[in-house]
């Protein structure tokens, strides 16, 4: 694993499904593993306010 193992970023996945987009903001960590690339989703951020998830995203 990489030394800076506790680096996390907000990952927005949108999803579509019968004509409705989705859309989920999740904090993940990214590493490899065994040469693929594997992510741990550490929490759901999708409750909270877009200025907040913004505000997290830039730190």
């Amino acid at each position: 694993m990489s030394k800076n193992k506790r680096a996390v970023h907000v990952a927005t996945i949108k999803k579509h499904h019968k004509g409705k987009t989705y859309v989920t903001h999740l904090l993940r960590r990214t590493f490899r593993e065994g040469g693929k690339v594997k992510h741990v989703t550490l929490g759901n951020l999708s409750d909270l306010p877009d200025d907040l998830i913004e505000v997290i995203r830039r730190r």
